[in-house]
């Protein structure tokens, strides 16, 4: 009997299969929160995984991201593709100005936050008035969830 001590297994795409179980588990999840108004539709930590998706330039990671982006706004009710263009724009345009500035991770963490919520609603309210349809809704829940996906976000930066 032959032993290899330098052998290792592994499991082949293995990164892909993470990332469709996050992107199973994020299905699951969003449909919850459309129930349960107390679960964050985790738009923030999508925003940070897209910016560091396209920071490292993962593809496997970015087309997941962008899955569970599509899901969110079908979920939600919102234009096709509008976060994915909303944080593009952010990614390539406004990011890299303020990470020039500002060099804390918990302070980046709140600005990425700041940009997910309110700036996607803003994106939503002015293509909305643009095309003369309704108005996206606005309540508290968007504070607590602000809040939440912070304390969420500072953790694992």
């Amino acid at each position: 009997m032959q032993t290899f001590s330098g052998m290792q297994r592994s499991i082949p795409y293995q990164n892909a299969l993470n990332q469709l179980f996050l992107v199973g588990a994020y299905v699951v999840y969003v449909s919850l929160s459309s129930l349960y108004l107390l679960f964050p539709p985790l738009l923030g930590l999508l925003f940070f995984a897209f910016n560091r998706a396209l920071n490292r330039h993962d593809l496997g990671a970015l087309i997941a991201v962008v899955v569970m982006l599509l899901v969110f706004e079908a979920e939600k009710g919102f234009w096709f593709g509008s976060s994915v263009v909303f944080f593009a724009l952010l990614v390539h345009y406004i990011i890299p100005k303020i990470e020039q500035l500002v060099q804390c991770r918990i302070c980046m963490a709140a600005i990425f936050i700041m940009f997910a919520y309110p700036g996607y609603w803003l994106f939503m309210w002015s293509g909305n008035q643009v095309l003369m349809l309704s108005l996206p809704a606005l309540d508290w829940h968007m504070g607590f969830y602000m809040v939440i996906e912070f304390l969420i976000l500072a953790a694992l930066v």
